[in-house]
């Protein structure tokens, strides 16, 4: 039996800025960052499972199609959040949990590439970056 293995993009990949706390006041966040979020969860809010998912997230996600997949819809990200990279350290100093998360659906073989200029951009905020995957069977 003979396999083969081609490489291929990621598809159905999203960008997003996560901001989380226990006691999240989500409109502090919005107003320190001056930016409006995509979506917001409230602390509690009735979630179950493990504390953390009981926290308040605040998040800045870029999902739109572009021509260079996920590294466009970082640079995207980056040129909104990089004027705000003061009020990001302030609000990790009070406490909240900060990253950058990188998502896409992915299959044997699928692959995606950062351009060093953006990896630097990314390094430069000085908050953690996430690689997430989701993997279908279909």
């Amino acid at each position: 039996m003979e396999y083969t293995h081609s490489e291929g993009p990621w598809v159905e990949t999203a960008v997003q800025l996560v901001v989380r706390k226990p006691d999240l006041d989500a409109d502090l966040v919005s107003r320190a960052l001056s930016l409006p979020p995509t979506s917001v969860r409230r602390p509690g809010n009735g979630h179950q499972g493990p504390a953390s998912s009981q926290d308040g997230l605040w998040t800045l996600q870029v999902h739109d199609r572009m021509p260079g997949g996920i590294s466009d819809q970082l640079r995207t990200l980056l040129d909104l959040v990089e004027p705000h990279s003061s009020a990001l350290t302030r609000l990790a100093a009070q406490g909240h949990d900060i990253h950058v998360d990188l998502f896409g659906f992915v299959g044997r073989g699928a692959t995606f590439v950062l351009p060093p200029e953006v990896v630097q951009r990314a390094a430069a905020l000085r908050v953690p970056v996430t690689v997430t995957t989701s993997v279908s069977d279909r």
